[in-house]
C-alpha cells in the first residue's frame, strides 16, 4: 500500500527538524563536562549560542534563492552535512573552535525550517496546517529529548568528544536517508533561477511591510528566544546551579521537552478546529511568561516532582506554540513562496536566539543570578502577546 506524500512529508520533516535542533542545542547541554575538562566558563555558552543563531539567521534570511533552484529537499539534506560538520570541529576543545563550529552549524541549521515550511505548505490542506505544521515542529522538541536523553548515555560512554561525534553521525545519517524522496518533493525546483542578492532584501521588504507577518515575526523573536534561552540554561541552572547531576538535569529537561511535544499537538489541534490561530498564540504567550517566571522561585529544596511540574507547564506553552505559528506565517504568504516569506521572518526567530540567551548570559555572569535571568526574559513574550491580542480583536471586529 503507497503512504500518502503528505506522511512522508511530515515525518521527513520532521526529523530532519529533530537532529538539527540536537545538533544546536549539544555543545549547551554538553557544557558542564566540557567545563570540568577545560576550564571554560559555563556563561560563555550564551557567547556559543550567539554565534550559532547568528549562522543560522544569515542562512535563514539568504536561503531562498537556493530552496527555489535546488529544492528544498536537497537543501534540508545540505544543512544536516553542514552541521555535523560545525559539530566536529568542536571536539578539539579550543574556545576559538568553538566560536568557528558554532558559526558553522548555526549556517547549516538555518534553513531547515523553510525548507520543512516549503515541502509542508505544498501537500498541506489549509484547513488542517495549523495541525500538520505542529506535527512536523514535535521535531524540535523532540531533538530536546534527544539530547536531554542521548548525550548524557554517550557522555558516560564515550566522553564529551564521543558525545559530538555520535550527534553529527546521527545528522549525517538522516541525510543519507532522505535521498530516495528528492524526486517528489523536489519536482518544483527551478534548475535555471539564478542566485541574486536582490532576492534577500526582496524577502526583507515583504516581512516588515506586510503588518500580519511583521507581527507574526515578533512573535518568533520573543516566544523563540525565550525558548532557546531555557534550552540553553536549564541544565546549568539544575547541575550547577541546584546541584543536580547531570542525569537529573537531563531528565527534568526532557519533562519539559514532551510536554512541547504534547502541547505542539494539543495547539495544533486547537488551533485548527476551535479557536482563531492568532487568539491562540495570544493565549500561549501570556502563559509562556508566566511559566518562565516560575523558573525564578525553584529552589534547592523544591521536590523533584514539582520541578517537573514547572517544566511541564514552560514545555507544553514555551515549546508548544511553534508549529501554530508557522502554520499562521504560511497561510499569509504568497503562493509558492512559503519558505521564502519563512525564511525572512525566521531571521527574526534566530535574532531573539542571539539576543536573549546572550541577555541571560550576561545577567547570569554579573549577577551570579539564574532567577534573576528568568524573571527579566519571560517578561519580553508578555509584551509581545499583548500586541497579538490587540490584532486579534481589531482583525475580528
Amino acid at each position: 500500500m503507497k503512504i500518502p506524500v503528505i506522511y512522508l512529508a511530515v515525518f521527513a520533516m520532521l526529523f530532519q527538524q529533530a537532529l538539527s535542533t540536537m545538533s544546536g542545542l549539544t555543545i549547551p547541554v554538553l557544557a558542564p563536562p566540557i567545563a570540568a575538562e577545560t576550564g571554560l566558563s559555563p556563561g560563555l555558552v550564551g557567547l556559543y549560542t550567539a554565534f550559532l543563531y547568528g549562522g543560522s539567521m544569515i542562512s535563514s534570511l539568504t536561503g531562498g534563492g537556493f530552496l527555489l533552484r535546488f529544492g528544498a529537499l536537497r537543501v534540508s539534506q545540505a544543512c544536516l552535512l553542514v552541521v555535523a560538520i560545525g559539530l566536529l570541529i568542536n571536539a578539539p576543545g579550543y574556545i576559538f573552535l568553538f566560536v568557528t563550529g558554532a558559526l558553522i552549524t548555526g549556517l547549516g541549521g538555518g534553513p531547515s525550517t523553510p525548507a520543512s515550511s516549503q515541502i509542508l505548505a505544498r501537500y498541506a490542506d489549509p484547513a488542517r496546517a495549523p495541525l500538520i505544521f505542529s506535527i512536523k515542529q514535535t521535531g524540535v522538541p523532540l531533538g530536546g529529548v534527544f539530547a536531554g536523553v542521548l548525550l548524557p548515555i554517550y557522555v558516560s560512554e564515550f566522553g564529551w568528544r564521543g558525545a559530538i561525534v555520535g550527534a553529527a553521525l546521527m545528522a549525517v545519517g538522516l541525510a543519507l536517508l532522505l535521498q530516495p524522496l528528492r524526486a517528489e518533493f523536489d519536482s518544483d525546483r527551478q534548475p535555471g533561477r539564478g542566485l541574486k542578492l536582490t532576492d534577500v532584501r526582496a524577502t526583507m521588504m515583504t516581512v516588515l511591510r506586510d503588518p500580519r507577518v511583521r507581527e507574526l515575526s515578533m512573535a518568533l523573536f520573543a516566544f523563540t528566544g525565550l525558548q532557546l534561552a531555557f534550552a540553553s540554561f536549564y541544565v546549568s541552572f539544575l547541575s550547577l546551579g541546584l546541584g543536580w547531576s547531570l542525569t537529573e538535569a537531563g531528565i527534568a529537561y526532557s519533562v519539559a521537552m514532551v510536554a512541547g511535544i504534547i502541547g505542539r499537538i494539543l495547539w495544533g489541534w486547537v488551533g485548527s478546529n476551535f479557536m482563531p490561530p492568532l487568539y491562540l498564540l495570544a493565549m500561549l504567550g501570556f502563559l509562556m511568561a508566566f511559566a518562565g517566571m516560575a523558573q525564578a522561585l525553584v529552589g534547592a529544596d523544591w521536590p523533584v516532582h514539582a520541578v517537573w511540574c514547572i517544566a511541564f507547564a514552560y514545555g507544553l506553552t514555551g515549546i508548544g506554540y511553534q508549529g501554530v505559528l508557522l502554520a499562521e506565517i504560511a497561510r499569509v504568504s504568497p503562493p509558492g513562496m512559503a519558505g521564502v516569506i519563512t525564511g525572512g521572518a525566521v531571521f527574526f526567530a534566530y535574532l531573539g536566539m542571539i539576543l536573549m540567551p546572550a541577555a541571560f548570559g550576561v545577567i547570569l555572569e554579573i549577577f551570579d543570578s539564574y532567577r534573576l535571568a528568568f524573571l527579566v526574559l519571560a517578561g519580553v513574550p508578555m509584551i509581545v502577546a499583548s500586541i497579538l491580542l490587540r490584532s486579534a480583536i481589531r482583525a475580528k471586529t
